[in-house]
């Protein structure tokens, strides 16, 4: 599977955690701007999403320790923004969204193991 096949797959499990995140809300007040009508209605193609978190991820510096996890914040923040558009970035609840997105994918084993091969893959070619 090459790297835009494993990216899409990653990108319909996060939409799937985000469905299932999104209804155990107790409020929608927090998702609410992910609905308006300020949302692009066209997004970027998957090759440029791509292009983005390369880009990004080669902006963490190699030695850093905290390397993996901000591989990881910069994946699911471009993939989100991606997604949903970037005004979600000014949404006060981003943090949180970006925080169980991550939570739920590290509680599946074989989905955090797919996240961690793509990122590898993502940050070795460009």
């Amino acid at each position: 599977m090459d790297p835009i096949n494993r990216l899409d797959h990653v990108l319909q499990l996060i939409g799937r955690q985000m469905s299932e995140r999104a209804s155990r809300l107790d409020s929608g007040a927090k998702l609410a701007s992910l609905s308006g009508p300020a949302r692009t209605p066209r997004r970027p193609s998957l090759a440029a999403l791509k292009r983005k978190v390369q880009d990004r991820l080669a902006e963490i510096d190699p030695d850093d320790a905290r390397r993996a996890d901000k591989a990881r914040r910069v994946f699911l923040e471009s993939v989100l923004t991606w997604q949903f558009g970037d005004e979600l970035l000014l949404d006060r609840g981003f943090e949180e969204i970006v925080a169980g997105v991550q939570e739920a994918l590290q509680a599946h084993s074989q989905t955090d193991a797919r996240l961690d091969q793509l990122l590898r893959e993502l940050a070795g070619t460009r």
